[in-house]
């Protein structure tokens, strides 16, 4: 018998292939009701979705193309949700692009800004989105006290520092820095605001709990859209972690569950690393 981990409706973006998909189905299988799976690759979300409702005919899918370079997509994506499912109990974040690969000196401003604008403006938008609403509703009595929802943001290994041995990701790297950044400021509660002199919010008194996810080298689709020379550099990089293996998206959505689930009650403004 599986326990159930999650209560209620949830949220995920990037869900048609990779990690969110996984999140996807451990979602499923961990007890979220009704999924809101958001993508821009709308033939590959349906065909996801097939086969998740394939193996969990009860789950209630909502498929939701959206483009989350655009902030007034995200936006609808996220109301789209709600308004079909009255509320959002767990959000997954999980949106982002390579590249522009190149050291610092060799990327325009317009390439920097597209990377900035998919993989930190979008989530800053989906995640403020998300807080709005989570307010808004009634929180759920659980074991260790009420929550009014759980927010989950991709970041990576590389959001927590820099290598010499990744030149070409400057412009990832600060995105997932970012990300951080945006996780652990939403998070605050009243004290380290006033200590960090941060004005951001104090969400976790409010109960909600919002963390961001590290994931180290993984087999996802956009390991083939990164150019062979840094598909090199990433397996002599992946060599050199504890367990020598790439890990498999089912491995960082089980993480990603742990974190939206009643089992990381204590957890928020935590950037946890699943690294190998």
């Amino acid at each position: 018998m599986v326990n159930k981990l999650l209560h209620g409706p949830s949220f995920i973006s990037g869900a048609a292939r990779g990690i969110g998909r996984a999140t996807a189905f451990a979602f499923a299988k961990y007890g979220s009701p009704q999924l809101a799976l958001a993508d821009l690759d709308a033939v590959t979300l349906r065909q996801s979705i097939k086969e998740l409702k394939d193996t969990y005919p009860n789950v209630e899918v909502l498929p939701i193309q959206f483009d989350a370079a655009d902030a007034d997509s995200t936006v609808k994506a996220v109301e789209t949700a709600s308004s079909a499912f009255g509320r959002i109990d767990h959000a997954v974040n999980n949106v982002g692009i390579p590249g522009p690969l190149g050291p610092s000196a060799s990327v325009s401003t317009k390439e920097f800004k597209k990377l900035l604008d998919m993989n930190l403006r979008s989530m800053w938008i989906a995640q403020r989105e998300q807080i709005r609403l989570m307010l808004q509703q009634e929180p759920v009595q659980q074991e260790f006290g009420k929550v009014g929802g759980t927010i989950v943001n991709l970041s990576s290994i590389w959001g927590g520092f820099g290598s010499r041995d990744f030149p070409s990701m400057a412009a990832y790297v600060t995105s997932k820095h970012g990300i951080i950044g945006l996780t652990k400021s939403a998070s605050l509660s009243p004290l380290n605001v006033l200590l960090q002199m941060r004005d951001a919010n104090q969400y976790a008194p409010e109960h909600i709990r919002i963390n961001a996810i590290c994931p180290g080298y993984t087999m996802t689709p956009i390991m083939g859209d990164v150019g062979p020379e840094l598909q090199h550099a990433l397996e002599e990089g992946m060599h050199r972690t504890a367990m020598k293996r790439f890990a498999q998206p089912e491995e960082l959505a089980n993480s990603i569950t742990y974190l939206s689930s009643w089992m990381s009650s204590f957890m928020s403004g935590e950037a946890m690393l699943v690294d190998g």
